[in-house]
C-alpha cells in the first residue's frame, strides 16, 4: 500500500520566478535519515495543494513535472486548494501535511496560523546544506519570521523591474531607459513621453501601486509587527508617496486619463492591450506573459530613490516549509533540497524566472530558453532591500494606503491627510480584526 504525503503549495505566479497542535517548531531527531538512507525505490505518493487557484496544468508545469524526473518511483498528486481546503481547513481534516511552499507574505496565513511550522536547523547540518548559496535577504527574513528559526529554503524570488515600450519612445524620439536611473530620472524621462496624440493619451511612467508600497526600498512593514499599529506616521512614507507617484501628480494627462478611467490606476493593461504607457514597474515574470509575444519591448532595473541610491526593492521569497505534521520529514527535506537545487534553479531561471540563489551560472541562464533576448540582469542590478517582520496584521495596512493613492495624484488630498486617512483607517481594522 503507497504511503501518502501531503504537499502544500504556493500558486504558479509565486512559483514561477511557485492539526494545529502537533509539534509546531520543535526540532528533528537527532538521529533522523539522510538523503543515503532514504529508500528512493519505495512507491511513496504525494499529494500536492497550492495556495491560490492554479490549475492542474499549470502546477504541472512549474513543479510536477520536474518532480516526477527526479523522483520516478513516486506519485505525485495536486488538489487545487480553494475554499475548504485552506491549510487551515486542511490540518482541521487531518490532513497530514508535509510541505508548504508559501511566498513570505504568506507565512502567517499559510504556516503560523494552523501551527504547522517547525524547525530545520538540524536537517539543514545533517545534509550539509550551504545557506551562503541563497540571496542572504531571503535566509534573514525566514530567520526574522521564525524568530531564529529556520522553516523553510527560498525555492523562488519576485522583483520587480522597468519595462519599456521601445515603438512608443521610438515614435517620439526619445532615448530609452537604462540601468540603474533614480526615480526622478526616470520621471524626467517620462515628460517627454506623456502627451496626447491623435485622440491616444500616451503615460510615461507607472509603478505598480500595490508593489511600489509593499516592496518598498525603504523596509517599511505596512504595520509594526511590535504594536500591531499602521506605521504610516513615519515620514519616509512621505518620501515613498512624494517620489514614486510625483510625475503622475504633476501630469495634466495622466490624471485627466485617471479621471476618465474612473480613478483606477492604470497598469499592466495600458501596458500590454492599450499600448499607451511608455514604462511600466511592475514583477520580471510579466516578461513570460503569452500577451507580450508581440510587443516590442525590454527591461531595465527599477527605479532608485535618491535617498538610497544602492538599494533596489524588496524580493518576496517563496519558501519550501517542511511541516511539522510530517510524518516522513526526512523523505520531505529531499522535495526542499530538490527545489532549491541548481538542476531545478537553472530549468526555472531559464524559462525566465527568478532564482533565490547567488549562483552566477544560474543568474546568467535567465532567459536562455525564452524566445526574446532581454535585459534579464536588470532583476540584479541593485542589491534587494532587507525584508522587515511581517506582522498577524500586516495586510490589513495596504488597502487603506492603496486606495487613497488616486485622490493624492489628482491632488484632492495632500500627502499629509493621506497618511493621517490611512493610519486612521488602518489602525481602526486593525483593532476590529484583533476583538
Amino acid at each position: 500500500m503507497k504511503r501518502s504525503i501531503v504537499i502544500t503549495a504556493l500558486t504558479i505566479t509565486l512559483l514561477s520566478g511557485m492539526t494545529a497542535g502537533c509539534g509546531g517548531g520543535a526540532s528533528p531527531d537527532a538521529e533522523g535519515k539522510t538523503a543515503k538512507d532514504i529508500d528512493f525505490n519505495a512507491p511513496l505518493e504525494f499529494t500536492l495543494t497550492s495556495s491560490g487557484a492554479t490549475s492542474p496544468e499549470n502546477f504541472h508545469l512549474a513543479v510536477t513535472q520536474f518532480l516526477q524526473k527526479k523522483f520516478p518511483n513516486w506519485k505525485f498528486n495536486y488538489i487545487q486548494r480553494t475554499q475548504g481546503t485552506t491549510a487551515q481547513e486542511l490540518v482541521t481534516a487531518g490532513t497530514a501535511i508535509d510541505v508548504v511552499l508559501e511566498a513570505h507574505t504568506g507565512i502567517i496565513d499559510g504556516v503560523i496560523n494552523p501551527g504547522i511550522q517547525y524547525d530545520i536547523t538540524d536537517l539543514i547540518k545533517k545534509n550539509n546544506i550551504d545557506l551562503n548559496r541563497f540571496e542572504p535577504v531571503t535566509i534573514d527574513a525566514m530567520k526574522t519570521m521564525a524568530n531564529g528559526q529556520i522553516w523553510g529554503l527560498p525555492v523562488s524570488m519576485m522583483s520587480v523591474v522597468t519595462f519599456y515600450n521601445k515603438d512608443i519612445f521610438d515614435k517620439f524620439g526619445v532615448p530609452y531607459p537604462k540601468d540603474g536611473m533614480t526615480w526622478d530620472e526616470m520621471t524626467e524621462l517620462s515628460k517627454k513621453l506623456s502627451k496626447e496624440v491623435d485622440g491616444t493619451q500616451y503615460l510615461g511612467l507607472v509603478g505598480n501601486t500595490g508593489h511600489m508600497l509593499l516592496m518598498n526600498n525603504f523596509s517599511l512593514p505596512y504595520v509594526d509587527a511590535q504594536t500591531s499599529k499602521s506605521t504610516f506616521h513615519n515620514e519616509k512614507w512621505k518620501t515613498i508617496m512624494e517620489t514614486v507617484f510625483k510625475g503622475e501628480a504633476q501630469d495634466s494627462g495622466f490624471k485627466k486619463y485617471l479621471t476618465d478611467n474612473k480613478n483606477k490606476m492604470p497598469g499592466k493593461d495600458e501596458f500590454i492591450k492599450k499600448k499607451n504607457l511608455a514604462m511600466y514597474v511592475y514583477f520580471s515574470e510579466l516578461a513570460t506573459d503569452p500577451n507580450m509575444q508581440g510587443m516590442n519591448f525590454d527591461m531595465v532595473s527599477a527605479p532608485t530613490y535618491k535617498e538610497l541610491p544602492n538599494v533596489g526593492f524588496q524580493p518576496i521569497p517563496t519558501y519550501a516549509i517542511l511541516a511539522s505534521t510530517s510524518k516522513h520529514k526526512e523523505e520531505s527535506m529531499e522535495i526542499i533540497k530538490y527545489l532549491a537545487s541548481d538542476e531545478y534553479q537553472m530549468a526555472r531561471a531559464k524559462l525566465g524566472f527568478i532564482t533565490p540563489l547567488k549562483s552566477e551560472e544560474v543568474r546568467k541562464s535567465m532567459g536562455a530558453d525564452y524566445s526574446k533576448k532581454l535585459n534579464w540582469n536588470a532583476v540584479f542590478y541593485k542589491p534587494f532591500a532587507p525584508i522587515p517582520v511581517k506582522g498577524a496584521y500586516e495586510n490589513i495596512g495596504e488597502k487603506p494606503l492603496v486606495s487613497l493613492v488616486p485622490d493624492y495624484v489628482l491632488g484632492n488630498k495632500d500627502v499629509n491627510t493621506v497618511m493621517r486617512e490611512a493610519e486612521e483607517t488602518a489602525n481602526k481594522a486593525i483593532d476590529s480584526a484583533r476583538k
